[in-house]
C-alpha cells in the first residue's frame, strides 16, 4: 500500500508540473504562431486567453450555485430519500452541472462554425478538405473559429486546474488528469500548426457526446432511477452506450483519427502532382500507378503502411507523429471508459441498483463521507 501511495503521489506531482508547463507554453508560445486569418495580434491573443480564464471562474461559480440551489430544493421536496442532503453529493452534482453547461455551450458554437457560419464547411463529409490546401497555406478568417479555440483552451486550463484542486476525486482521477493534459496539448498543437479543421471535428465529437454523460451523472446523483422516477438514470445510461460507441469509438476513432489523421495527410500532401506542393512530382510511395489528383483521393488504392515505410516523416506534414499519437491515446482512454460502462451495465442486469453500480465502478473514495 505504501508503494502504491508513493507512486500515486509521484504521478500526481508529475502531472501537475506538466500542467503548469503547458499553461506557460499556452501563454508565451501559442501567441507567436497564430494561424493565418486570426483577427488579433500575438500580444492581444495572450490577453484574450487570460481574460477568458479569469471570466470562467465567476461564471462557473454562478452555474454551480444556481444549479445546486435548485437541485437541493427539488431533492428535499420531490425525492423521498433527499439524495443531495449530503454536502459531498451536492458538490459532485454542482461539478457536473457546470460541465454540462460548458459542453452544451461549446457544442452549439462548434455546430455554428461547422454547419452555419459562412454557409458551413465540408470538413466532416470530405476528409481530403482537411488538408487542401496545406494547413500552412490555409486562411481561417471566421472569427467564430478563433473564438472557439481560445475559449476551448481557457476551458481546459480551468477544467484541469479545478480537477486537481477543487473537484471530488473519482476512481479515474489519474486517467482524467492525463486526458486533460492531452487535450490541452492537442488544442495548442492544432491551433499553432494550422490543423484547426480536424481540431473542430475532434472538439465537436467530444463535447456533444459529453452532454449525455453529464445528464447520466446528474440523474444518478439525484437517484432518479427505477419506475418511480421513470427510469431516467437507466434511459440516460443506455443512451450513453450508443452515443459514446458511435461518436467516441466509430466516428472519432475511424473517420477522424484513422482516415482524417493517419491516412489523409499522406495521401493528399505526399501525392504526386498535389497542387501547391511542387516537390511531390517524384513521390509515388503508397500511391497506385496512374494516381491522379484529386480524382484518386480516397478511392482505396493508397497504402498507408507503404507510404510510412518509405517516408516515415516529411517537412510537408510537421507534427504528424506527435499529433496522431496524442489523438490515438484518447481512443485508448475511450475504450477503457467504455468497458467501465459495460461493467456497470452488467451489474444493472444482475438487479443491482443503478446508483450502487455507478458508485462501485466510478465514484471510488469520492462517495465516502
Amino acid at each position: 500500500m505504501a508503494v502504491f501511495v508513493q507512486t500515486s503521489r509521484t504521478a500526481e506531482v508529475t502531472l501537475t508540473s506538466l500542467f503548469f508547463l503547458e499553461v506557460l507554453l499556452a501563454f508565451f508560445l501559442l501567441p507567436q504562431r497564430l494561424p493565418k486569418g486570426c483577427p488579433v495580434s500575438p500580444l492581444q491573443a495572450a490577453g484574450v486567453l487570460a481574460a477568458c480564464c479569469a471570466l470562467l471562474f465567476p461564471m462557473i461559480s454562478i452555474v454551480k450555485r444556481a444549479s445546486g440551489a435548485a437541485a437541493a430544493w427539488f431533492s428535499r421536496t420531490c425525492i423521498k430519500a433527499d439524495p443531495l442532503k449530503k454536502q459531498k453529493s451536492r458538490a459532485k452534482f454542482e461539478d457536473q452541472c457546470w460541465q454540462l453547461w460548458i459542453h452544451a455551450t461549446m457544442t452549439a458554437l462548434e455546430c455554428y462554425v461547422l454547419f452555419i457560419d459562412a454557409g458551413g464547411e465540408p470538413w466532416f463529409d470530405q476528409p481530403a478538405t482537411l488538408w487542401t490546401p496545406h494547413p500552412s497555406l490555409q486562411v481561417h478568417d471566421k472569427t467564430s473559429l478563433h473564438v472557439l479555440y481560445v475559449v476551448q483552451m481557457a476551458i481546459w486550463i480551468v477544467t484541469a486546474f479545478s480537477h486537481q484542486f477543487f473537484e471530488e476525486r473519482h476512481k479515474d482521477y489519474v486517467m482524467m488528469w492525463v486526458h486533460h493534459l492531452v487535450t490541452i496539448a492537442l488544442i495548442g498543437l492544432s491551433y499553432t500548426m494550422g490543423y484547426v479543421r480536424i481540431g473542430v471535428l475532434v472538439l465537436l465529437l467530444h463535447d456533444s457526446s459529453d452532454i449525455v454523460i453529464d445528464l447520466l451523472k446528474t440523474t444518478n446523483y439525484m437517484k432518479l432511477e427505477g419506475p418511480s422516477h421513470l427510469f431516467l438514470v437507466e434511459i440516460c445510461f443506455v443512451t450513453n452506450l450508443f452515443t459514446w460507441g458511435y461518436s467516441r469509438l466509430y466516428l472519432y476513432g475511424y473517420h477522424v483519427v484513422y482516415v482524417g489523421g493517419w491516412v489523409m495527410p499522406r495521401e493528399v500532401l505526399l501525392s504526386p502532382y498535389s497542387p501547391g506542393i511542387g516537390w511531390a512530382k517524384s513521390v509515388t510511395q503508397g500511391h497506385a500507378p496512374g494516381f491522379r489528383y484529386p480524382q484518386s483521393i480516397g478511392d482505396g488504392t493508397f497504402s498507408l503502411l507503404e507510404n510510412i515505410k518509405s517516408l516515415p516523416t516529411h517537412e510537408m506534414i510537421p507534427g504528424y507523429w506527435s499529433f496522431n499519437v496524442l489523438m490515438s491515446s484518447l481512443i485508448i482512454m475511450h475504450v477503457i471508459w467504455y468497458l467501465m460502462f459495460w461493467r456497470i451495465f452488467y451489474k444493472l442486469l444482475t438487479k443491482e441498483a443503478a446508483h450502487d453500480a455507478g458508485r462501485e465502478e466510478y465514484e471510488g473514495d469520492s462517495d465516502d463521507d
